[in-house]
């Protein structure tokens, strides 16, 4: 249920959804009552303005990105537990194989395999479709391509059914054979937070490993950074949307706070 329910909250509050919709309702009040027309339009134009600048989608982005920091695992590891969401399944066929903008999560998590030969690598995530289809399962896709790079299949652990966050680290605490070893989790950077929460929520020790950075090291303010941009509204819905995870999950006792760790 829960499931079901994040996807019509988000539909509801997506930036790109609430400005077209004020966007749209105002333009067809343009031939009726003009004032609140243009008050909708005018609403519209102020979210555009305000989300597509740099200070405010970075500021949201680098909240997330920088409150986990980056660092090298130890030299022993029980295994690499990659959250799936990189995989462009619609657009991949046969076996060719459709990676995303958040295709640091398997080449990371295959380089650290290479890196730790005794590891596991576990790969967890089906898909993220509210109609689940039983030949669109991501972790498979993910699981040939990381056969096809060089990773034996003895050392795979892969995950099929688990369609977000708080079903990835229940599936782990299931499939993990100790809980309490060394595991190394990678995800996207703005992620971290709220992976982390669901999986410390579910007594797993992980350590980690953020990828994916959307934000530059360091800042560089001048008066372009003031004007709208299509990336800066990308990074400020990816953002939004990871607040709104954040609280739900709070909400729902998923993670024990906002900000777990």
């Amino acid at each position: 249920m829960f499931f079901f329910l994040s996807k019509v909250l988000w539909l509801i509050t997506n930036p790109f959804n609430v400005i077209l919709l004020l966007l749209t309702a105002g333009w067809l009040l343009l031939f009726g009552k003009q004032k609140t027309g243009r008050r909708l339009i005018g609403l519209g134009l102020i979210i555009i303005f305000l989300a597509g600048m740099n200070p405010l989608s970075g500021f949201m982005m680098r909240s997330l990105e920088n409150r986990i920091p980056a660092s090298m695992p130890p030299d022993k590891i029980d295994g690499i537990i990659v959250l799936a969401g990189m995989v462009d399944m619609e657009a991949s066929r046969g076996e060719l194989i459709e990676l995303t903008d958040q295709a640091d999560r398997i080449i990371e998590g295959i380089i650290l395999a290479k890196k730790y030969p005794e590891a596991k690598l576990i790969i967890t995530g089906g898909s993220g479709y509210l109609k689940q289809d039983e030949n669109l399962k991501e972790a498979g896709y993910l699981e040939k391509l990381a056969v096809s790079l060089g990773i034996s299949r003895n050392r795979l652990i892969v995950e099929r059914n688990s369609r977000n966050t708080h079903e990835h680290a229940v599936a782990m605490a299931k499939m993990l054979p100790d809980k309490k070893g060394r595991w190394v989790l990678i995800t996207s950077a703005f992620h971290m937070p709220r992976s982390a929460g669901c999986f410390k929520k579910q007594g797993i020790n992980i350590i980690p490993y953020p990828v994916d950075y959307k934000t530059k090291l360091k800042r560089k303010l001048s008066l372009i950074s003031f004007l709208p941009s299509l990336g800066n509204i990308g990074n400020f819905n990816v953002a939004f949307h990871e607040w709104i995870g954040l609280i739900a999950y709070k909400t729902m006792g998923y993670t024990d706070s906002i900000f777990p760790i």
